[in-house]
């Protein structure tokens, strides 16, 4: 006797995410493959025999749903049992079963007010691997905590914006990655930008900033008046408002303490200071017992000096200019000489001593 049917037409009781049509499914980010059907919403059947495949969605253990034949209602059946396993002629169609777990979109409000620290996530699945990074923007805000979970939660640093992005993935199937952009207005006193040919850059307490014109501006929420007052430097300025422009020479340094008023009311103090390295050399080279570094900035230092062996081995912290460094201890031979400034690299000279 032919194998058929008699359950009948079974309405789909969840919303797997709209489209469960293979192309959307099973290329975008909210499903990944899984290998354990235990795992599953989906099992996906193929076969030479079904054109595009098969979907049905799971709504208990081991029972799917899913449309009968190309035109039949829906109903309900095992995993095993649709009607491409056995047609009314009893000939089981399915040559390969893939299980598909769905974790939706990613969920949170990504207009992020505030320094709170806001929080996304997905469905937890079990047998999904998830991994959370932020692709562009991170300067702007940084993961605290959840990397590699379901759920994360971030750090706003800067106004501006940044892309999230999570990927999906299980040791069955390729991995699926999902994005959203956030908007970031940590409303910050003085917070601001700094631009350079176009590009704008994260105001910092220290700015790097090669030779050429700069433009900065700071914002302050509910301020009336904001002030630019030069504290050291001698480089012409164009101040206006929350607004600078000046163009900085080889060497040049400047600095400010910008202050934000309501009315006679100080809300708001910041220092700022705009530097350029200019050159760095180091005379006399070779040196014998000390020798000097030509770097036209009043901004401290940190000197690494460290043979090329890796046997010697110098550091002279919180460097001023006009200082020699006493090199009189360090045995003959080649040196590297690297300056750091806030823990960031700024450039690496070849030092010789030579033999006595």
């Amino acid at each position: 006797m032919p194998f058929s049917y008699i359950t009948p037409a079974y309405e789909c009781p969840r919303n797997q995410g709209g489209d469960n049509s293979a192309s959307a499914y099973q290329t975008g980010g909210k499903y990944v493959q899984v290998c354990s059907e235990t795992n599953a919403d989906i099992a996906f059947y193929e076969g030479s025999q079904i054109n595009g495949g098969h979907s049905a969605v799971k709504v208990a253990s081991n029972r799917y749903i899913s449309k009968y034949g190309n035109d039949g209602p829906l109903v309900s059946h095992n995993s095993n049992e649709s009607w491409y396993h056995f047609d009314d002629q009893g000939i089981n169609r399915v040559t390969s079963t893939t299980f598909w777990a769905f974790v939706g979109s990613v969920q949170g409000n990504t207009n992020i007010v505030g320094l709170q620290m806001p929080t996304f996530s997905v469905n937890n699945k079990s047998g999904v691997t998830y991994s959370w990074s932020i692709p562009n923007g991170y300067s702007n805000i940084s993961i605290y905590s959840g990397a590699n979970q379901s759920s994360v939660t971030l750090n706003p640093i800067h106004s501006g914006t940044a892309t999230l992005q999570l990927d999906i993935s299980s040791s069955c199937g390729s991995v699926k990655t999902q994005q959203i952009t956030l908007n970031i207005q940590t409303n910050v006193c003085l917070e601001g930008t700094y631009r350079i040919s176009g590009t704008s850059y994260n105001l910092n307490t220290t700015n790097s900033v090669p030779v050429g014109s700069v433009e900065a501006t700071v914002s302050c929420p509910n301020a009336t008046s904001i002030t630019w007052d030069k504290t050291y430097g001698n480089i012409p300025v164009y101040a206006n408002g929350a607004n600078i422009s000046f163009t900085m020479p080889s060497g040049g340094s400047l600095s400010f303490l910008v202050t934000a008023k309501n009315g006679s009311t100080t809300i708001g103090t910041r220092s700022i200071t705009f530097y350029n390295y200019g050159s760095f050399m180091l005379f006399p080279n070779p040196a014998t017992s000390e020798f000097n570094i030509d770097l036209n900035t009043d901004l401290p230092f940190t000197v690494l000096l460290q043979s090329f062996d890796g046997q010697e081995k110098k550091e002279i912290k919180e460097y001023s200019l006009g200082k020699p460094i006493d090199i009189s201890g360090l045995k003959p031979g080649e040196y590297s000489v690297s300056i750091y400034h806030e823990g960031k690299p700024v450039s690496k000279q070849r030092l010789i001593i030579p033999k006595k």
